[in-house]
């Protein structure tokens, strides 16, 4: 079950300020643009295990770093900025189809910054697949590294916040949880009517049908947590935050095992959500939406989602979210948001020169 990883970070100059991602963009052609200016993206190969995905993430990650800091920047593994600037837009002809639709809530999107896992589809298991990554949504809690939006505390976990209710709030089936399925054809169906959905609003907004059906496709016309990607032969998972990289590796880990279960035992739905030693079982969607929203509001201070956390094999102790060192305050002023990226920015380019020199030989005396 090859994996391969797409990891969001925030662009800053060296006073911590936004600034934008086109000088390392333009350098580098494994990285990619992201609606928001001040963003980019960094894309892995498909690896065969989570060690070679340490590999590959720490590689790319210092190749990006050493060129932003030649380019006077700094990459932020940050959920949102964290306070209230406005973020400059690159908007290309999908981004412009969104707004129609969306309207001005569609701007909380370019606030967001997040984590995409990409993992081998099954033939004969994708169900099994799209439904347990569906049951596992609420681990986005593990590695939550925002609780601000535009200066204000507005969740434990900020970006679902923001993403789900905020930009998607009026338009539920484009980004939110979707449930369990009992076949692919059913999800194939339910992602056409999804698509015919979002071009008639389109359409309805003054957008020319040839445009709208050049840029988008049943596949790219929703932005929910769960994706099955017939072009990469992929099941994507879009939950987590951006972190740092040791922590969505260890999410990612955690992620993979589980799904092996599911994949050798099977999933099915019960009362008793857990991993056994004959069948992975997961909880009724209403069940699941209550964790979802423990999760986004309260985070791992919620004793509830933890034991459900804990049922399907993750040790929340292992885990510290960036989240809950930034701390409770009710809001963020625009110097503090300015400190704590940078602070973060120190601790992303630390651990992965940690990384290094842990791989780099060890040098033997000459005798």
């Amino acid at each position: 079950m090859q994996l391969s990883l797409e990891l969001e970070y925030w662009t800053v100059d060296e006073t911590g300020a936004l600034a934008p991602a086109a000088p390392v963009l333009d350098r580098i052609d494994d990285l990619d643009a992201e609606s928001a200016d001040p963003m980019l993206e960094v894309v892995t190969d498909p690896c065969e295990n989570v060690i070679d995905l340490r590999e590959e993430v720490h590689e790319r990650l210092r190749e990006a770093i050493d060129v932003a800091r030649e380019e006077g920047l700094r990459l932020v593994p940050l959920a949102t900025p964290l306070d209230g600037g406005e973020i400059e837009t690159s908007d290309g002809p999908r981004t412009r189809i969104q707004r129609a639709v969306l309207g001005e809530s569609f701007g909380n999107a370019t606030h967001c910054a997040g984590t995409h896992l990409h993992v081998d589809r099954i033939d004969g298991a994708e169900v099994d697949q799209l439904n347990l990554l569906t049951a596992l949504d609420p681990a986005f809690s593990l590695v939550a590294s925002s609780s601000h939006h535009r200066g204000e505390r507005v969740a434990a976990c900020a970006r679902p916040h923001v993403y789900r209710r905020g930009c998607y709030g009026d338009h539920p089936h484009l980004g939110r949880l979707r449930p369990y399925v009992e076949s692919v054809e059913e999800w194939d169906d339910r992602i056409d009517a999804t698509f015919d959905r979002f071009r008639r609003e389109a359409l309805d907004e003054g957008v020319d049908p040839t445009t709208f059906d050049r840029h988008f496709s049943p596949e790219d016309t929703t932005w929910a947590p769960v994706r099955l990607r017939d072009e990469f032969d992929t099941i994507e998972w879009r939950a987590p935050d951006t972190a740092l990289p040791g922590q969505i590796l260890r999410l990612v880990g955690d992620v993979r095992d589980a799904l092996a279960f599911a994949v050798d035992r099977g999933v099915e739905i019960g009362d008793t959500p857990g991993v056994r030693d004959d069948v992975v079982t997961i909880p009724e969607f209403d069940r699941l939406r209550e964790h979802v929203r423990a999760a986004i509001d309260y985070g791992l201070g919620s004793p509830s989602l933890e034991r459900y956390l804990a049922a399907m094999r993750f040790d929340a102790d292992r885990y510290r979210p960036i989240a809950r060192e930034v701390g409770e305050a009710s809001s963020i002023s625009r110097k503090r948001a300015r400190l704590l990226r940078l602070r973060y920015a120190d601790r992303l380019e630390g651990g992965v020169d940690a990384f290094a020199a842990a791989r780099a030989p060890t040098r033997r005396a000459v005798p």
